[in-house]
């Protein structure tokens, strides 16, 4: 294997990214889930660390700049999914936490997410799933410990 391998990897990725995001939001649509997928992306982020986070730290696990999680943030609190709490000891930090209804349509899109996912995964051995995933987290690592 070359170079090309480092080309088709990223390209591998990314379109396998898309057609996931792709199925999901056409199963949200069919299950009438009141999320856009960028949305269940921050609340899930969200939920997975269960506690309050800043709005800057959920920048960074994102990937997107403070003023798009800003904007984000804005829609999720008006649907009543977030709330947002002055952080103790520094008044201009704002913490983020889930609510009870977000909880709600999480477990709800949990089991639409797993059905999806279950029938893209169809005809992929779990040693090749379990390696893969492996894969993918090493090269999470190595791109935050650059």
């Amino acid at each position: 294997m070359s170079n090309d391998l480092a080309v088709s990897m990223g390209f591998i990725i990314g379109s396998t990214r898309r057609i996931i995001l792709r199925e999901l939001n056409a199963a949200f649509i069919e299950h009438n889930i009141p999320l856009t997928i960028e949305q269940y992306i921050f609340l899930h982020t969200l939920n997975r660390l269960r506690g309050e986070i800043t709005q800057q730290d959920m920048a960074n696990l994102i990937c997107k700049d403070k003023s798009a999680v800003l904007r984000t943030i804005d829609v999720l609190e008006e649907q009543g999914l977030v709330q947002r709490h002055n952080d103790g000891s520094d008044r201009r930090k704002k913490t983020l936490t889930i609510t009870d209804k977000c909880e709600k349509i999480l477990d709800e899109v949990s089991e639409i997410e797993k059905q999806t996912m279950d029938r893209l995964k169809a005809g992929i051995s779990i040693e090749d799933y379990e390696a893969m995933v492996r894969v993918m987290n090493q090269i999470q690592e190595n791109a935050n410990n650059k």
